[in-house]
């Protein structure tokens, strides 16, 4: 598909996230509720954000140049619904940051820092109430806005937290935080994963627009010691050994482990492809697996 259609057709046929909600949320026991940022992007959410203990800031994932969609939704929603069973409320706030190419690198990570900035400002929410949650290029977002907490950027908008204060925590799902594709995994799962050496060159190189790269753009650049004292409580990352991306994630996770060791949780799920808790959804198919099970079971003991 990616190799036959350009982006902006692929965009076409599955048009914007946010119409996708709107269409959806109704049907499953909600009322659509769009927030369009200053910037005049759009975020929206899934749940009560008034009387929801945590606020989940929620990034999708698409190599930058793909749409969220109802896959996204549903997993996210039958998660929520069993926090909530749990006594433990949770609104989810889904971002519809720019694609590429009608926008490109920093502007992603721009949106991103908006969409917490507008949960403290508007909603007065402390971070300790605020959960960052993404997979795969979402991934990606979460470091950078937790990069720039950690060591702000004269190029990002700031993004200040009360004094010693933390982010509950962070939800990776298969984080895209390396664009190299000469890992040995890209070879080794190159048959068994969605994510192919074709598309993460062509969005990786789309998603820069001929810019420097940087820890921002790419967390694994940063050495172990940037994640040093993370201003984040706890943080999840799952990820499936059939995916190409597989070796670039077991890397930065021992960056992050090594210097994090108390407080990082990581689960791979054997014969997973990428983002599949997610991805299985969309072929019909809701049968439980281990990073699905992981995700849900460890929200609940953290939270």
């Amino acid at each position: 598909m990616v190799k036959r259609l350009s982006t902006l057709q692929i965009q076409y046929v599955s048009g914007p996230f946010s119409k996708v909600y709107e269409q959806w949320y109704p049907g499953n026991g909600g009322n659509p509720e769009v927030v369009t940022l200053k910037s005049g992007c759009k975020a929206f959410w899934v749940g009560d954000y008034k009387t929801a203990k945590y606020i989940a800031v929620y990034y999708h994932g698409g190599g930058f140049s793909l749409d969220g969609d109802d896959s996204h939704l549903k997993f996210w929603h039958s998660v929520q619904t069993e926090l909530k069973a749990n006594n433990i409320p949770v609104a989810f706030f889904f971002l519809e940051y720019t694609l590429v190419p009608h926008a490109t690198y920093p502007t992603q990570v721009i949106e991103a820092i908006e969409a917490v900035d507008y949960v403290v400002t508007e909603l007065k929410r402390p971070a300790s109430d605020i959960i960052l949650a993404g997979d795969s290029a979402g991934g990606n977002l979460c470091l950078a806005v937790l990069s720039q907490v950690m060591h702000p950027s004269s190029e990002l908008p700031e993004l200040k937290l009360a004094h010693d204060e933390k982010f509950k925590a962070l939800v990776l799902v298969a984080p895209w935080i390396s664009f190299r594709m000469d890992w040995p995994s890209v070879k080794r799962n190159a048959n068994k994963d969605i994510v192919t050496e074709y598309a993460g060159h062509k969005w990786s190189h789309s998603y820069l627009a001929g810019k420097e790269t940087s820890p921002y753009a790419e967390a694994l650049l940063a050495p172990a010691d940037w994640w040093k004292n993370s201003k984040a409580e706890q943080l999840l990352a799952v990820a499936g050994t059939d995916e190409t991306l597989i070796d670039s994630i077991n890397a930065w996770v021992d960056k992050y482990k090594s210097v994090n060791p108390d407080t990082t949780t990581y689960v791979v799920g054997s014969h997973e492809a990428h983002i599949a808790a997610i991805m299985n959804l969309k072929f019909g198919n809701t049968t439980e697996i281990e990073t699905g099970k992981a995700i849900r079971s460890w929200l609940k003991a953290k939270l």
